[in-house]
């Protein structure tokens, strides 16, 4: 059996306060461009945000499926998640089918109970303010579900490809006493969200060309209720027992 990835007390109480937690260096540089290379053999030059990779790439599927990645969700929630979805950022630099994202808490769209919907994302490049990193304002996944603006995210023609995208995310209002950060992170480390946390990513205009992709993976907890969602289709996958 391959070994059982341990979280220690101290990143689980820093996931249970902040709402957010960043593992660093969770995939090697070798994984993470066999991502990247699949990503774009698949897009070629019809690059924007793309759902579910993992149901048609080989190697999104192999990630979303590994048991080290299981072992750290059901941690952190300590029950049994259970892999449902994923989508796609390419981020690249000023694409005008890329608009970076509303401040949002992700639990808007699979309408799960309270703590039940777990977002695990994989960051394939550097990421700092310069170009487009993770905004999250920690503690506010303890406010429960906010109120929020219900909003388009894309425009498509009669053949389903994307004419336009606007910034993703329902936007809810940030209450006052909430400090928003920017994330740093480098390509391999896994950023694990509370599906409450409210969260954003400003649009990818690096001037020095840098691109942000970043692969993020969605759980349910096993036996809860989730909407599948229109464009989504969230569905459950088969992972294998607990390990943890």
């Amino acid at each position: 059996m391959e070994n059982i990835y341990k979280l220690t007390h101290e990143q689980i109480s820093s996931y249970e306060e902040n709402g957010f937690l960043i593992i660093k260096n969770f995939l090697e540089n070798h994984e993470v461009e066999s991502l990247v290379k699949a990503a774009h053999d698949y897009a070629g030059d019809n690059i924007h945000n793309y759902l579910n990779f993992h149901r048609d790439l080989t190697e999104f599927n192999q990630t979303i499926l590994r048991s080290d990645l299981h072992d750290i969700c059901d941690q952190l929630n300590n029950f049994r998640m259970i892999p449902i979805g994923s989508v796609f950022f390419f981020c690249k630099p000023n694409n005008p089918l890329e608009n970076g994202s509303n401040p949002h808490q992700d639990n808007y769209v699979a309408k799960a109970p309270f703590g039940s919907y777990f977002v695990a994302s994989i960051a394939l490049d550097d990421a700092s303010a310069t170009n487009g990193a993770l905004k999250v304002w920690p503690k506010s996944h303890k406010l429960g579900e906010l109120p929020f603006k219900d909003t388009k995210n894309f425009e498509f023609d009669n053949d389903g490809k994307l004419l336009k995208a606007y910034p993703i995310g329902s936007e809810c209002q940030i209450p006052d006493g909430f400090e928003e950060i920017v994330l740093e992170y480098q390509k391999g480390d896994l950023i694990l969200l509370h599906s409450h946390i409210i969260h954003a990513a400003d649009k990818n205009i690096s001037a020095e060309g840098k691109w942000r992709r970043q692969v993020y993976f969605h759980f349910i907890r096993e036996g809860d209720p989730f909407w599948p969602g229109w464009n989504a289709r969230r569905q459950i996958m088969d992972r294998g027992p607990r390990r943890v």
